[in-house]
């Protein structure tokens, strides 16, 4: 049975409101994050002044969608999430790029197994998964797991003015005043916190990206 639109909604809703990147996005609660939340009690850690975090206490609403996106997650069998958000990300998308996790972070390696799919899906999308859970990449590879042509998964660094994650293809770290940036700066401060035509993020060629720290 085909999925209408209406119904995908149930499982979680993809959006295509954040005004700072193109395409479509994905979040979850920033406060069920398994490596950031032990990483936001450090004050040297990007997580530390997590703004998703603040996000979800100044905008309740917001809060409440995040919050239920991950626990729709938690409570769809995973072929049917993998439809929803498909389906989803195919209406909406109206650019060709996607992002998971514009807030919160990468539950389990069944999760990350649902995005690839849903990546193996959407052929046309590019996709860019921005994570801390290193753990959860390495056991999903572990397990024969592929990571398909059109999803870059970024690893960050642990710590601010961090070094490129080791044994990951792609990674990123946040930058503090009086260091320099790392790779590819990140320059959407410049364009009034916009990507502009930036598109670094989904690339693979694009090795190690730096952001400035907010």
């Amino acid at each position: 049975m085909t999925m209408l639109v209406k119904e995908s909604k149930t499982y979680g809703n993809i959006s295509n409101r954040n005004t700072k990147m193109p395409g479509t996005t994905f979040a979850i609660d920033a406060f069920a994050c398994n490596v950031g939340s032990n990483l936001a009690l450090n004050p040297n850690t990007p997580c530390f002044a997590c703004y998703a975090r603040k996000l979800q206490k100044l905008r309740p609403r917001v809060d409440q969608g995040w919050k239920s996106n991950l626990s729709k997650w938690k409570q769809a069998k995973p072929e049917d999430w993998e439809q929803a958000m498909t389906l989803q990300i195919l209406r909406y998308n109206t650019d060709g790029f996607h992002r998971w996790f514009d807030s919160g972070d990468l539950q389990s390696v069944g999760m990350l197994q649902s995005i690839v799919n849903v990546c193996l899906m959407t052929p046309n999308i590019k996709h860019w998964i921005p994570t801390q859970e290193r753990g959860v990449v390495k056991q999903f590879k572990k397990l024969g797991g592929v990571i398909p042509d059109n999803l870059v998964i970024r690893v960050s660094a642990s710590l601010l003015n961090g070094a490129m994650p080791k044994g990951f293809a792609n990674g990123s770290q946040v930058f503090t005043k009086g260091y320099a940036p790392k790779g590819k700066e990140c320059k959407a401060r410049t364009r009034g916190n916009s990507c502009g035509k930036c598109r670094s993020c989904w690339n693979k060629s694009v090795e190690f990206i730096s952001y400035p720290k907010h």
